[in-house]
């Protein structure tokens, strides 16, 4: 078995890669965390909220599966929305930018 000190995680592994190529990651501050915290937990919620939605909708259909479908890609392409904006959001912090 290898021995454990040599094996890096993931993270380390970034690290390496990024300096190999010159770049470098920048520790991100106190509030950063914290914004990207809070962006990570509404955006969360509103999948949840989505979700319940969509459920309802579901039940409403009676289980034809024409008519639930289409409920699930929407739930589906809304869901993708909610999280690319989150991410989209959360770069823009980690970059510095507001």
């Amino acid at each position: 078995m290898a021995d454990k000190k040599h094996l890096k995680n993931s993270y380390d592994l970034i690290l390496e890669r990024l300096a190999a190529r010159g770049e470098s990651v920048k520790a991100m501050t106190p509030e950063q965390k914290k914004a990207i915290s809070e962006i990570e937990s509404t955006a969360k919620a509103k999948v949840a909220e989505l979700e319940i939605m969509m459920k309802q909708k579901m039940a409403e259909a009676g289980g034809d599966p024409e008519k639930i479908q289409p409920i699930r890609e929407l739930l589906s392409v809304e869901t993708a929305k909610v999280r690319e904006k989150a991410e989209a959001e959360k770069e823009r912090i980690r970059k510095g930018t507001t």
